[in-house]
């Protein structure tokens, strides 16, 4: 999850929390339960449809929310492309919606750029309750959450959870007692797995958050205010308890030495990319230096042999470095751009995911195809057919073919050749109904 705010952005987030019930436009304001209008059956002509290596020109029909090539019996209405890029949608492989005040305002940002498909790496049951219903429809934005994850006894998470119970966003009376189970569950010891582990059942979660942060230091800082996470020895059961209810486990990292621990435990993903926290000193005296981000060429042979996949969480390096270029630069070409290197070449499935809860995964894909480590055709079916597989296995999404849902965008200029357009938005379409945004 994020980590602590700086104190500037602290009073940013504040006084704009406030604010918005004085910015909102009601009418933008999606409602959760407007019923959907009529579906109709289309036909798309004189569009470049993607079909994983380039470009084709085909026509496409929609029956049902459905696409076909085959012409149906029914056509309700004809769109020209004229000449339009059409790729599948984009997706979102880690945020956090933890502001349900302003959940219309996320979808609405979301269906803007592209983005149909949204996966959060932990949350609390109370918050999510509050705007699940306007999702997973049509005409809104799909999400999957993982509800509360694992950490240990005054563990990352629970700096963010106290900050934004100081925010209004969590009930003032909850107290620390609360947190653990309402908000996280607290393992200490192998006896509490049993307890925590029947909670987070009975929300139904559609997988398994679990927090390791620099796990090679766990238990030398007591003193630390912000400790590390759950001991990575509890992190084996967990798993193994997550894979008996056909649950995976998603384990949020920070170092390599979180990144061997998830794999070893045999995790089916890792939430982040070792180099978050890059900036930080653990105690008086030890200093992570590149060497304790730097994923070893074992550990991604075994990630990949396990299909292990990786979220890529890149935007951190510039909420974290943002002030400090230099540092930017170090992190860029001596962490992050070997491990994609390293991660790249031995196979391992990388998803695009942000971890910036104010920002869809656009800007995420863009960051990542300006270190210019994937071609612009990898990164694409990264972007549109990788994560938002990873996210709905069960559903056919992330490729234009016969028999998937009728979900795509339609750009104006092609990526393969200038990624930008990826930017370029003409005309969304998702499960047989066309988005609309305000912008538009």
């Amino acid at each position: 999850m994020m980590k602590t705010f700086t104190i500037k952005f602290l009073i940013f987030l504040l006084a704009f929390t406030f604010l918005l019930p004085c910015l909102q436009n009601p009418l933008t304001e999606l409602k959760a339960q407007s019923p959907l209008p009529k579906q109709k059956s289309y036909q798309f002509i004189n569009g470049q449809w993607f079909d994983g290596k380039g470009f084709r020109r085909r026509s496409f029909y929609s029956a049902g929310g459905v696409l076909t090539s085959k012409k149906t019996a029914r056509i309700d209405e004809t769109i020209d492309l004229k000449n339009g890029f059409v790729i599948p949608a984009f997706a979102e492989g880690h945020n956090h919606w933890l502001e349900p005040q302003r959940v219309d305002e996320y979808i609405q940002n979301y269906l803007r750029d592209g983005v149909f498909y949204v996966k959060d790496e932990g949350n609390l049951p109370y918050i999510v309750s509050q705007f699940i219903s306007k999702l997973n429809r049509p005409t809104s934005v799909d999400f999957i959450t993982a509800l509360q994850g694992f950490t240990g006894s005054g563990g990352h998470p629970l700096e963010i959870i106290r900050q934004f119970q100081e925010f209004g966003v969590i009930p003032k009376e909850w107290t620390e007692r609360d947190f653990d189970g309402k908000a996280v569950l607290i393992v200490d010891d192998a006896k509490d797995i049993p307890g925590r582990w029947k909670l987070l059942l009975a929300g139904k979660p559609d997988f398994v958050k679990v927090f390791l942060n620099d796990s090679e230091q766990f238990g030398m800082n007591k003193d630390n205010p912000k400790k590390t996470g759950i001991n990575p020895k509890f992190l084996p059961e967990i798993v193994r308890l997550a894979h008996e209810a056909r649950l995976y486990v998603s384990v949020h990292i920070s170092t390599a030495t979180d990144f061997h621990n998830a794999v070893v435990a045999g995790a089916d993903e890792i939430a982040h990319l070792p180099f978050v926290d890059f900036d930080k000193k653990l105690g008086n005296e030890h200093f992570l230096d590149n060497e304790h981000f730097l994923i070893s060429e074992a550990d991604a042979k075994l990630a990949a042999r396990h299909g292990v996949r990786v979220i890529t969480t890149l935007s951190w390096l510039k909420a974290d470095l943002g002030d400090d270029p230099q540092r930017a630069e170090e992190a860029k070409t001596q962490v992050i751009i070997p491990n994609l290197l390293m991660l790249k070449r031995h196979g391992v499935k990388l998803l695009i995911g942000s971890d910036q809860f104010r920002q869809t995964s656009l800007p995420e894909i863009l960051l990542l195809s300006s270190f210019k480590v994937f071609t612009n055709p990898e990164l694409l079916k990264i972007a549109c057919e990788t994560t938002p597989q990873a996210i709905f296995p069960k559903r056919k999404i992330g490729f234009l073919r016969d028999g998937y849902e009728a979900s795509f965008l339609v750009l104006d200029g092609n990526p393969l050749t200038n990624f930008e357009q990826i930017k370029n938005i003409r005309l969304r379409f998702k499960q047989g109904y066309f988005i609309e945004t305000p912008k538009e």
